[in-house]
């Protein structure tokens, strides 16, 4: 009768054992999402960027180990091999930050030897594979502790939106659908014109919507521009903009401050502040004449403050300044 009871005891311990392994692999199982993400790498020939499905490994929904995954990943050339990665050629991640939903990557002095389409075309890469992380809309890049310069001014915040698809340098030029705000004929209002602009991968899209308003409605190709006035005085030109923290710091040359005669100081202020507002990773304008401060802009109040979209300024729109 004992040994009947001690083998029962053992089938029963090695029962309990397989049970616990099964609930064991079952939770790590329910643990790994399986996620399946967007991998970006730059193409064999360096003309663009293209992308592969990955499956997510890590069974933790830490978004720091998910992170340090898809770098893992990116510095991989792709399950073939054929691609090129965006972090090859000595550049390191040697830390990175999440504060709210910005990350913040600091890469090793390396990385300021890239120029042209192949750092843009990595930036892209990096960027639009991690901002796909549940939390990460945006993402900045710093070069050891200071912020990536390019052409002098600090790149600042990037979403997935904010480069172009196409990306291949022999279409430098590409078509983008976009919303300007000019002034209507009575000089009180602002009217919302979309058009298509001729956008070049290499610039900033926000300074180039800056040049668009510069230029006038003029220079548009829509067919109904007749009544609208242009907002920025002649002869502005735009000194500096950077992007941080959703706020876009604009510095302009000292023409701004010609006032035009036929159209109010709130119309040329929100013309540029609602143009720019349009952009995901902008909802305030800070301005900045040669780099000084003003408290006034004509009859426009708090000049020296920054500024958030107003729908009351467009015809039929309605109060929305903070």
């Amino acid at each position: 009768m004992k040994r009947f009871w001690k083998k029962t005891l053992s089938c029963l311990t090695a029962l309990l054992v397989i049970l616990c392994a099964v609930t064991s692999c079952s939770s790590a199982n329910s643990n790994n999402t399986g996620k399946v993400y967007q991998i970006y790498y730059v193409e064999p020939n360096g003309d663009g960027l293209i992308s592969e499905n990955y499956t997510l490994k890590t069974t933790s929904e830490d978004t720091v180990e998910i992170i340090n995954e898809l770098f893992e990943r990116l510095q991989m050339k792709g399950e073939s091999g054929e691609y090129l990665s965006p972090l090859e050629a000595g550049v390191e991640v040697s830390d990175f930050q999440i504060k709210e939903t910005q990350l913040s990557v600091y890469f090793s002095v390396l990385y300021n030897n890239r120029s042209g389409i192949d750092e843009i075309l990595s930036r892209a890469a990096i960027v639009k594979t991690l901002c796909q992380v549940e939390g990460v809309e945006y993402v900045e890049f710093y070069v050891e502790d200071q912020p990536l310069m390019l052409s002098g001014n600090a790149v600042g915040l990037m979403n997935a939106d904010y480069f172009v698809d196409n990306l291949d340098p022999k279409y430098t030029e590409q078509n983008k659908q976009v919303t300007l705000y000019f002034s209507d004929d009575t000089g009180k209002k602002l009217v919302e014109v979309s058009t298509e602009v001729a956008y070049n991968s290499s610039e900033s899209l926000a300074e180039l919507l800056v040049e668009q308003l510069i230029a006038g409605p003029s220079q548009l190709k829509n067919s109904n521009i007749e009544d609208l006035l242009a907002t920025v005085p002649a002869g502005t030109k735009l000194n500096n903009l950077t992007i941080r923290d959703n706020i876009c710091y604009l510095d302009l040359s000292s023409e701004f401050t010609y006032l035009l005669s036929e159209v109010h100081s709130d119309v040329v202020v929100y013309s540029i502040v609602n143009t720019l507002c349009e952009l995901s990773n902008i909802t305030k304008v800070q301005f900045t004449i040669n780099g000084e401060q003003q408290e006034t802009y004509g009859d426009t109040k708090d000049f020296n403050t920054p500024f958030e979209r107003s729908l009351d300024m467009i015809q039929g729109g309605e109060q929305s300044r903070g």
